[in-house]
């Protein structure tokens, strides 16, 4: 955009010299700041967003994210990255990890990110090619990674047997790979990303269509004792469904409405899981249930996630459905301190942030006797972040109210430097000490997400990579990552 452009369209040339600091700060691109120049949102707030100090932040985000892929394997080898330290599940790269790392480093775009995300890309393909037991275009949950394939091929990726068996396929990280390949593809134009993206976009359509209730794409498969593959049990997600919506609309977008195996139309399939999504919704409460009930039909009431509510946004723009942010900003908060039952923080340390679902805040002590319901998801605040940004880009709402949206956007991302810069110490990745400073733990302190597992204080890429992608104000659900107004 051009300054003829800029005055053309309203936007004075000192206001966005106004937002240097902002750019500096983030990597907003230009097109994105003129966007927040359009919503007449000032610059500063206290420090236009502290500039100097975020932008270290970020690089050492980076740092750390480069640490974690370069732990068995450099340069060009084909390879996943570690998706947790080595004190939370050894060398366990989960699909959906490396699929936001991708995404984070395409979204700062030098040369070495590119390259970088070009190789895990290459990984995804390698794994989605050699999956155990069936490569019929689907992943895995997730991989080891610290040893080379026995087929010689030089790929630092085998199956992620015993102990965890990690062979299964949710349809939500089935999406998040294929959004992360067609990413890559907008922004390489190689064919190897797109034709992988097709596979698992068509496997998803042909293991997982549904048709009963509202619609949309069940679970996804596992794997039983037996190496047969059958499918889950687990009702409908709604977060699966959004992920699946926003993959199927890049797919659209990429090939101009082109269809899939069994003849349907991208965008028609598209709409398939936005149907389920919208079922969802509770427009009394302003927000969007987790699913269904294992009968594919029955609406889950019980926990609400936050993804639902800031990744519905991110993927949909729908203003119709802001207030889903609200909702989570305001029944999904929490404070953690060294005063907080069973928190792993200690002295004066105390981080603010959201949590995984409504279940984190009375967690269950049977269950987990040892979680802590003030623990902070760091990933689920850099959710936030994303959601408010792309809010105040594409939201009608007064300017007051973006304001408070970039205010809430800066208390979130200091609250994530302060954890950037404390916590994790005395962490490694295959035994080799990671440094303090660079990368975010998953949570705060044991946190039950509700759904029989829990997050924990491990330095972890998948947190590490959405914090990075908010602070650049990055939409991975948008293709090319920038929120535009609909």
């Amino acid at each position: 955009m051009n300054e003829r452009s800029m005055k053309k369209n309203g936007i004075p040339r000192r206001k966005l010299l106004a937002f240097a600091p902002l750019i500096a700060a983030t990597g907003l691109s230009f097109l994105a700041v003129t966007l927040c120049a359009q919503a007449q949102i000032p610059a500063s707030s206290g420090s236009a967003l502290q500039a100097a100090s975020y932008k270290t932040s970020a690089e050492k985000g980076y740092q750390f994210q480069n640490t974690m892929m370069d732990a068995y394997a450099s340069g060009g080898t084909v390879r996943l990255t570690q998706s947790y330290s080595d004190q939370a599940l050894g060398a366990t790269a989960f699909t959906y990890d490396n699929a936001v790392a991708i995404d984070a480093y395409l979204l700062r775009e030098s040369h070495d990110d590119v390259a970088r995300a070009e190789v895990l890309g290459n990984g995804l393909i390698y794994a989605q090619a050699t999956n155990f037991p069936f490569n019929d275009g689907r992943f895995a949950q997730a991989y080891f990674v610290n040893t080379p394939a026995p087929d010689g091929s030089g790929a630092y990726i085998t199956p992620a047997g015993f102990p965890f068996y990690f062979y299964g396929s949710a349809v939500g990280d089935q999406a998040w790979a294929g959004m992360a390949l067609a990413q890559l593809y907008r922004r390489t134009h190689q064919q190897q990303y797109l034709t992988a993206a097709l596979k698992v976009a068509n496997w998803i359509v042909a293991n997982t269509y549904n048709t009963l209730g509202p619609g949309g794409y069940s679970f996804g498969t596992f794997i039983n004792q037996f190496n047969q593959s059958v499918p889950s049990p687990n009702g409908k997600s709604t977060e699966h469904n959004i992920d699946t919506y926003a993959f199927f609309s890049m797919l659209a977008a990429i090939t101009h409405n082109g269809n899939a195996a069994n003849g349907a139309s991208w965008s028609s399939l598209a709409q398939h899981a936005l149907n389920f999504v919208l079922a969802m919704y509770n427009p009394a409460a302003g927000y969007f249930y987790t699913g269904t009930l294992g009968d594919q039909i029955t609406i889950n009431p019980s926990p609400i996630p936050e993804d639902c509510q800031d990744w519905s946004y991110l993927a949909l723009l729908n203003n119709n459905y802001a207030n889903t942010i609200d909702w989570a900003l305001a029944n999904l908060q929490a404070t953690d301190t060294a005063a907080s039952a069973h928190s792993s923080l200690t002295g004066s340390e105390k981080i603010t942030g959201v949590v995984f679902d409504t279940a984190s805040l009375s967690t269950n002590p049977a269950a987990y006797p040892f979680a802590d319901p003030n623990a902070v998801w760091l990933e689920g605040t850099a959710h936030s972040v994303a959601a408010l940004i792309a809010r105040i880009m594409v939201g009608r709402g007064s300017l007051p109210s973006r304001l408070k949206d970039l205010e809430t956007v800066e208390f979130f991302v200091n609250n994530s430097e302060v954890a950037q810069s404390e916590l994790g110490a005395g962490q490694t990745v295959n035994g080799m000490p990671i440094p303090v400073g660079e990368g975010l733990v998953a949570s705060t302190s044991v946190m039950d997400t509700g759904f029989g597992y829990t997050y924990g204080p491990s330095l972890h890429i998948g947190a590490t990579g959405w914090y990075l992608i908010g602070l650049q104000g990055g939409n991975p659900f948008q293709l090319g990552f920038l929120s535009l107004r609909p």
